[in-house]
């Protein structure tokens, strides 16, 4: 296939790797991940606050970003923030992937709906943020994006740290009619330690409302680190 041109696109990363993808309902998968800079949202709790700033991390041209990802030995890509949905970069690098032959997941916040030149058949894993967060609700709940991914057919993840933001995911979950097997709780934990101690809690409220549970496979196999 030709390489893009230059003027195809450009924009800014935070990072890319090859791993596993350590959570959602594609759990334990090989993939490549690619991190876009920027995000808005600005969870208290997140874990990769480098990527928030839009000016950071490194700049990329498409056609270079989409020969890296493909140099590794998977063609599973997970586009990343941030907030990927805030990049520019977004729409024209699924569609480049795509092109490529990549199964494509989008790990995004619901908080902007789907690009309509987004590819056909890419997996949308938009995890709602509850009041936990630390983020305003009108900030972090967008009506028009929630149901426009309720049309992309997307699975939905909520991170929980306690009964108040069990409750508020089953708030959520009614209100906008989120089907229930497509749904996933997954503890708020930035270490092994604090995952582990959720865990079994979080199990026992999944088998009581049908929800799927979510792990963190990367925290448990190598903890708070950068780039796995």
């Amino acid at each position: 296939m030709p390489a893009m041109s230059a003027s195809a696109g450009a924009g800014r990363i935070a990072e890319t790797f090859f791993s596993i993808q350590g959570e959602g309902p594609t759990a334990g998968l090989p993939a490549v991940f690619v991190r876009l800079q920027g995000c808005s949202v600005g969870c208290t709790w997140c874990d990769t606050k480098y990527s928030w700033n839009p000016e950071g991390g490194r700049a990329v041209e498409l056609d270079a970003l989409v020969a890296e990802a493909a140099a590794h030995p998977c063609r599973r890509a997970v586009i990343t923030g941030g907030e990927p949905l805030e990049s520019a970069l977004f729409a024209p690098l699924c569609r480049a992937l795509a092109e490529r032959r990549f199964t494509l997941e989008v790990e995004t916040s619901g908080t902007l709906p789907p690009p309509a030149d987004a590819p056909d058949g890419m997996q949308w894993n938009v995890s709602v943020k509850l009041a936990g967060s630390g983020v305003p609700a009108s900030r972090r709940i967008n009506p028009v994006a929630i149901r426009a991914f309720l049309e992309r057919e997307a699975w939905w993840k909520f991170v929980v740290g306690g009964e108040d933001d069990l409750a508020e995911a089953l708030r959520l979950a009614e209100a906008f009619t989120l089907p229930r097997e497509r749904i996933l709780l997954q503890p708020e934990a930035l270490g092994r330690e604090d995952l582990l101690a959720r865990t079994p809690w979080l199990v026992e409220a999944c088998k009581r409302h049908g929800f799927r549970f979510s792990p963190r496979l990367h925290i448990l196999v190598w903890g708070a680190r950068r780039g796995v």
